[in-house]
């Protein structure tokens, strides 16, 4: 019961993500909080890299969505890395022109290229336990601030997702 009420909850959630006002919010500020959240994993250690100017990196976004984009990328590159290995994930922060890149790698499985084509649709998941809208969540919240979300995968050797966001002027 408690599954179905989370898989209910996440598509209503998912189904309203549309209507969010855009504010100015500080993008540096909620990524270090994702990271924080997982850099407490003993079997993870997780490397930012801030090539941005020192203080705020000001973007028009919803500071909830972008949050939770950055924990389900963080999430997804922790359960990739397989029973074993020692997880690397590193995150990148980097301007370019009037947008920042943010760049998430890890050394995980890798995606399957059976399922690549899938990986952004609502209710697509490999997970036993996933409700499968965690990477189409990501790419709606990234492209209703105007951006844009793409990936590269390499089978065992990990995956690399690339967001892009404009910058407040």
């Amino acid at each position: 019961i408690e599954s179905l009420s989370l898989i209910a909850s996440e598509f209503s959630n998912f189904a309203k993500m549309p209507d969010t006002g855009l504010r100015t919010v500080n993008l540096k500020h909620i990524l270090e909080r994702s990271i924080e959240v997982y850099s407490q994993d003993e079997n993870v250690s997780i490397t930012f890299h801030d090539k941005t100017l020192p203080g705020q990196l000001l973007v028009k976004g919803d500071k909830d969505q972008l949050l939770r984009s950055f924990n389900n990328l963080i999430k997804n590159s922790v359960e990739a890395i397989p029973e074993g290995r020692e997880g690397k994930i590193s995150i990148t922060l980097e301007p370019v022109d009037k947008s920042v890149n943010i760049v998430f790698q890890d050394n995980g499985n890798g995606i399957p290229e059976s399922v690549q084509q899938r990986i952004f649709m609502p209710n697509f998941t490999t997970k036993s336990s996933g409700t499968g809208l965690g990477p189409a969540f990501v790419k709606q919240a990234i492209e209703n601030m105007g951006g844009t979300i793409r990936y590269r995968t390499v089978i065992d050797e990990g995956t690399t997702f690339y967001l892009t966001i404009p910058t407040e002027s």
